[in-house]
C-alpha cells in the first residue's frame, strides 16, 4: 500500500502544482499536461485490466485475492496456509477468488467501540460495549421512550431494545442511506415489547420534527411511555458516536433539554471533545480548522471540558457526570483496522484501502498526542426554564 500511495500523493500533489502554475500556452505539451496527470491518476486507481498491466510493473496492484483467502487460513491456524503462498503463481482454475462469497455481514455496526486492553474483541462486541457503557444506569424501564440521535444503520437501537424493552425508540438520522438499511434490519429482527420508529431528520432542529412528525408520540398503539411522560415528552435523549458532528451541538444540548421531561429526563453521549485548547491564530489555527472541517466535524464544536461542561449546564442539565475513556477507543479502533486490512484488504477497492490507513494513521496519532479526549456523558435535565 505504501508505493501506491506514494505515487498517488505525487500524482495529485503534479497535478496541483500544474493546474495552479499552468505551462505557457506557447508549448501544447505543456498546456496538456494536467490531462495527462489526471489520466495517470485514474490508472492509478482504475480496476480495469489494461490499467493492471500498467500498475504491476510499479507494485501498484491490489493483492491478489487467493493471497487474501489464504492470509485468512494462515491467520485461522491452517499449517498449510504459508506452503500454499510460496505456490501462489501456479496456475490455477478457480483459487481461492470465492473468499468473499462465504464473508458473512451480521451487522452494520458504526461506531468507535469501547475495547479490551488484549484488542481481542470483534468491531460488533466493541461498538456494544460502547453502546452498554453509554446507557447503564441512566434508569432506562419498561415504559421508557428513548430518542437516538444519529442512529446509524439502527443495530444499537436493536440492541437497546434487547437489553432493556423500552417501550419505543424513535430514532433520527441525516442519512436516507443509512435510514433505508436501519428500516430494513428493523422490518426483520424482532424486538417484543419495543416498538421502534426510524426517521430522517436534523438535529439540530429537535422540536420542528417533532411538530412535523405527530406520529412520533401518536399512533394507533398507545405506549406506556405516554403515560409516564404525560405529555410528547421523552424520557431519554441518546446519542453515541455522532454529537461532535452536529451544526451546532450546542444547539442541540438545547432542544435535547426541550424535548426531554422536566427533572426527571436524562441525556447519555458518547462524544468528543479537546484534551488541550485549540490555536487562536496563524497557521496553526489555519491546520486546526482544515482537519476538523474535512471530517465535517463544526469547529466550533470542539471545545475543552470546561466549555463543554458549560454548555450542559446552560441548556439546563444537572447531575453532570462526565468520564474519559479514549485509552479504550482510538488505539484499540487502529489495531483492529489494521488486522482487517492486512486480512481482506484486497477485496476491496483501492481507495477504500487508503481510506482506512488514513484513518488508522490518525487514530494512533489521537492516542499519542492526548490531543482528544473520548467522553462518556450523563445528566438529568433541570426544571422547564420559563
Amino acid at each position: 500500500m505504501s508505493s501506491r500511495f506514494a505515487v498517488f500523493v505525487a500524482l495529485v500533489a503534479g497535478l496541483t502544482l500544474s493546474t495552479l502554475h499552468p505551462f505557457t500556452q506557447s508549448s501544447r505539451l505543456g498546456s496538456l499536461s494536467p490531462v495527462c496527470l489526471g489520466f495517470l491518476l485514474g490508472l492509478l486507481v482504475a480496476e480495469t485490466p489494461i490499467a493492471s498491466r500498467l500498475q504491476e510493473p510499479l507494485g501498484l496492484t491490489s493483492r491478489h485475492p487467493d493471497r487474501v483467502g489464504l492470509d485468512i487460513l494462515h491467520s485461522q491456524g491452517s499449517l498449510e496456509g504459508e506452503t500454499a503462498k510460496s505456490e501462489l503463481d501456479q496456475r490455477v482454475t478457480y483459487g481461492l477468488q470465492h473468499a468473499f462469497l462465504n464473508l458473512e455481514v451480521t451487522g452494520w455496526w458504526f461506531n468507535m467501540g469501547l475495547w479490551d486492553k488484549d484488542r481481542s474483541m470483534r468491531f460488533q462486541d466493541a461498538c456494544k460495549a460502547l453502546v452498554e457503557k453509554v446507557t447503564s444506569q441512566i434508569g432506562i424501564q419498561h415504559d421508557s421512550h428513548i430518542l437516538d440521535v444519529g442512529f446509524g444503520c439502527g443495530d444499537q437501537d436493536i440492541y437497546m431494545a434487547q437489553l432493556y424493552q423500552p417501550a419505543r425508540i424513535t430514532g433520527i438520522t441525516i442519512e436516507p442511506i443509512q435510514h433505508h438499511a436501519a428500516q430494513e434490519l428493523v422490518k426483520r429482527t424482532r424486538t417484543p415489547g419495543t416498538e421502534i420508529q426510524l426517521y430522517v431528520a436534523d438535529a439540530s432542529n429537535l422540536p420542528e420534527f417533532l411538530e412535523s412528525t405527530p406520529s412520533v408520540f401518536g399512533t394507533s398503539k398507545v405506549t406506556a411511555a405516554a403515560t409516564a411522560t404525560g405529555s410528547r415528552q421523552f424520557t431519554h435523549v441518546i446519542s453515541i458516536d455522532s454529537a461532535y458532528h452536529y451544526n451546532t451541538r450546542a444547539q442541540f444540548l438545547h432542544n435535547a433539554s426541550r424535548v426531554l421531561a422536566p427533572n426527571t429526563g436524562r441525556i447519555a453521549m458518547a462524544d468528543m471533545i479537546l484534551a488541550k485548547p485549540a490555536p487562536t491564530s496563524g497557521f496553526g489555527r489555519k491546520i486546526f480548522e482544515t482537519i476538523f472541517s474535512a471530517v465535517e466535524v463544526p469547529v466550533v464544536n470542539m471545545k475543552t471540558m470546561e466549555a463543554y461542561k458549560q454548555d450542559l449546564m446552560d441548556a439546563g442539565f444537572v447531575d453532570i457526570e462526565i468520564e474519559c475513556v479514549e485509552d479504550q477507543v482510538f488505539s484499540g479502533l487502529a489495531a483492529y483496522i489494521e488486522n482487517q486490512t492486512g486480512r481482506l484488504g484486497g477485496l476491496v477497492k483501492p481507495g477504500v484501502n487508503w481510506s482506512y490507513w488514513g484513518l488508522c494513521k490518525g487514530l494512533r496519532w489521537l492516542d499519542r498526542s492526548k490531543w482528544l479526549h473520548f467522553v462518556i456523558v450523563k445528566a438529568r435535565n433541570g426544571p422547564r426554564l420559563s
